[in-house]
């Protein structure tokens, strides 16, 4: 399958499309039901992170991947090949002269030249074929697409430098947490409240935002900014304010508050099927995850297959999802979170031992 001919630009820098349900890796037929936790080890991935695990151990990169494909797909010789790889790795060009058996330094500025000369000639081309398609699609009857959108988003004046001044969308999700609660309020603002939106016209309206439009729709439901329902297919935006009463203004000031008191709350869950006394307990970076964990358990889907199972006999109602530890980073300086997780964890799962006949962690010799 020729990847560029049935891919953009953006879903080929992260190597996986959504599609239907799943999320698909464009390097092989692997898919990944969405709103699905995954186990790795100890740890439990959300969907699109475990896609990104799968190309990381299955394909490297996607990087490695689309720079395998040759000349044919890249335009690249032999030797341009090779030098992007070695920058990529982080070769100093003095490594890379003594591994490529360049004779000077000055030649590798040379190729590097040369490959910012081809890049600024790639993206001429993207413009103009974007604009002759443009042009095509407005001659053709009908619309161009059956999805209107209402505002034109403008990041706040807060968050402008996370913005790139190109394209106007959203450089990296790289931001600190109260810079992430303020804009997802800035964009909940896109959806007008009591309207029903299918999930490809919220994708519509957010792919324009930033590129990886899969990450912030899941922020936008997880922050209960929009609700969705349990087969995914319908969105709506949460009420103004609690009584659902007051403007759109009265409504920004509330999330823009709300975002600057609220910080990530992480830490060590359990699900304890109250029926029975068995318990699953696991780790996750944010405790708003939970949700995507019900709703795969809601869904059928989870990959917890014995906690899937019990979760279909005897009913959600039999299931009580419990907070076990709330990370204080005071208590655990200049250690990174994902280290406090394992440590967490390790500790919960001796003291509680849910294997086996005990719980749905599986099984662990004693």
């Amino acid at each position: 399958m020729d990847i560029s001919e049935n891919f953009s630009i953006e879903v080929m820098e992260i190597g996986y499309v959504e599609e239907n349900r799943d999320y698909c890796c464009l390097f092989c037929d692997k898919k990944v039901a969405m709103g699905v936790i995954y186990p790795v080890g100890e740890v439990l991935f959300e969907d699109w992170r475990y896609m990104e695990h799968h190309i990381e151990a299955a394909h490297g990169s996607a990087f490695e991947q689309l720079l395998s494909g040759g000349k044919e797909s890249t335009g690249l010789s032999d030797q341009q090949t090779k030098l992007l790889s070695l920058i990529y790795a982080g070769k100093s060009d003095k490594e890379i002269q003594q591994e490529l058996q360049i004779g000077s330094l000055s030649t590798i500025r040379n190729h590097r030249f040369a490959l910012r000369k081809k890049e600024k000639q790639a993206k001429t081309l993207v413009a103009v074929m974007n604009l002759l398609k443009q042009q095509q699609a407005t001659g053709a009857s009908g619309p161009i697409s059956d999805v209107s959108i209402e505002k034109t988003f403008e990041p706040p004046a807060e968050l402008v430098r996370y913005f790139s001044e190109e394209d106007g969308r959203l450089i990296s999700y790289q931001l600190k947490e109260y810079e992430r609660e303020q804009l997802v309020a800035e964009v909940a603002l896109l959806f007008r409240p009591g309207k029903v939106y299918t999930e490809k016209e919220v994708n519509t309206i957010l792919v324009d935002i930033f590129e990886d439009y899969m990450l912030l729709r899941r922020e936008l439901v997880d922050r209960g900014l929009l609700v969705r329902n349990d087969e995914g297919s319908e969105y709506r935006r949460v009420s103004n304010l609690v009584n659902g009463e007051g403007s759109e203004m009265d409504y920004k000031k509330e999330l823009k508050l709300k975002a600057k008191e609220e910080k990530t709350r992480y830490g060590i869950f359990q699900i304890k099927n109250v029926a029975n006394g068995k318990l699953f307990v696991g780790s996750t970076p944010n405790f708003k995850t939970l949700n995507g964990l019900k709703f795969s358990l809601n869904n059928g889907v989870s990959t917890q297959k014995e906690l899937q199972a019990d979760w279909n006999d005897y009913g959600k109602e039999q299931f009580e999802f419990v907070e076990l530890v709330v990370v204080d980073e005071k208590d655990w300086q200049g250690i990174s979170k994902k280290k406090i997780l394992e440590k967490l964890l390790e500790k919960w799962l001796e003291e509680l031992r849910p294997f086996g006949e005990n719980g749905y962690n599986g099984s662990k010799k004693d």
